[in-house]
């Protein structure tokens, strides 16, 4: 990537969002870092609960956070800050990819996933706007959420900055409500034994990558 390329990046509103989505990643990473020698094991599980999220999904991510007994706080904050380093670094990509900036092979199939999901909605976004696009967010059906949203909602020609407030939005009260529910769930089972929350957290984990590679293929 050349010198005027990265200029051309960062000198954009798109730009912005990429420098805030690698500002959360280096400071995430450093506070797990520094964490990790005040409390190890505080920080491997959170550290594996971020990444359970971005890789696998919010529902397994939250479950394990609670069966690894860490806080209501760290479960719902840490979760929320997962979601949005991968809203801000997906969204920024695609729109660099929109306006021919940046061509992403690996994410051109979500990219074009999306789309068809923004033209089999466009009428409820055209008429409902930034309501609808919180709503989309906000329940967390197959390809909604706030990744799929945010794209959505650029491509229906709202603001960049308005776009991930309404996502960042959603997903704190989303996030927070499915927080407390899947804490009541865990703490249910766990009074039988523990061993069946993680049983469960596999079989979710299992279940989505079965699903992301059948949809690949």
């Amino acid at each position: 990537m050349n010198k005027e390329l990265i200029k051309k990046i960062f000198s954009t509103k798109a730009g912005v969002i990429l420098l805030i989505s690698i500002i959360l990643i280096l400071s995430t990473s450093i506070f797990l870092i520094i964490m990790y020698f005040f409390d190890s094991a505080t920080s491997s599980k959170l550290a594996t609960m971020i990444f359970t999220n971005l890789f696998i999904g919010r529902v397994p991510a939250i479950s394990f956070g609670y069966a690894s007994n860490l806080s209501h706080f760290q479960v719902i904050a840490f979760n929320i800050l997962a979601e949005m380093i991968l809203v801000t670094l997906i969204y920024s990509l695609f729109v660099f990819s929109f306006d021919g900036v940046l061509k992403i092979k690996r994410l051109e199939d979500f990219f074009s996933r999306v789309q068809k999901k923004k033209e089999e909605h466009n009428e409820i976004f055209i008429k409902y706007g930034k309501l609808g696009l919180f709503i989309f967010v906000f329940i967390p059906f197959w390809m909604t959420g706030p990744i799929v949203g945010s794209i959505i909602g650029f491509l229906i020609g709202m603001k960049h900055f308005t776009v991930i407030f309404i996502v960042f939005l959603a997903t704190i009260i989303s996030m927070t409500l499915w927080g407390l529910f899947l804490q009541e769930i865990v703490n249910f089972i766990g009074q039988f034994d523990i061993r069946f929350i993680w049983i469960l957290i596999a079989i979710m984990v299992v279940s989505v990558l079965i699903l992301k590679y059948k949809k690949r293929g």
